[in-house]
C-alpha cells in the first residue's frame, strides 16, 4: 500500500474532505464536550452553595452563642414584675 501514491492521494484526499472522525465518534465528542461543560457549571454551582452554607453556619454559630449569654444573663438578674398598662388603669379606677 505505502507503493500506491493514487491510493494514498484519495485516502488523504478524503481525510481532508470528511475529517478523521466518523459523525458517530463526532457525536460522541461533541456528547463529551457538552458534558464537561455541565459539569463545570454544577461544579462552580456546588461551589457557590458550599461558601453560602458556610457562611450560614457561622451566623447561626454566632446567634446560638448570642442566645444562650442572653439566657444566661436572664437566669442571673432577680425576678422583676413587668405590670401591662392596662393593668395600672384599673388599679386607678377602682
Amino acid at each position: 500500500m505505502n507503493r500506491a501514491h493514487r491510493i494514498l492521494a484519495d485516502w488523504d484526499a478524503h481525510i481532508a474532505e470528511h475529517g478523521k472522525t466518523t459523525p458517530g465518534k463526532a457525536r460522541r465528542d461533541e456528547t463529551i464536550t457538552d458534558l464537561r461543560k455541565k459539569l463545570t457549571a454544577k461544579t462552580k454551582e456546588c461551589t457557590r452553595l458550599e461558601r453560602q452554607l458556610k457562611a450560614a453556619a457561622i451566623a447561626i454559630a454566632a446567634l446560638h452563642h448570642d442566645n444562650e449569654a442572653l439566657r444566661d444573663e436572664l437566669t442571673e438578674r432577680p425576678a422583676t414584675v413587668v405590670v401591662g398598662i392596662g393593668a395600672q388603669r384599673r388599679k386607678t379606677q377602682e
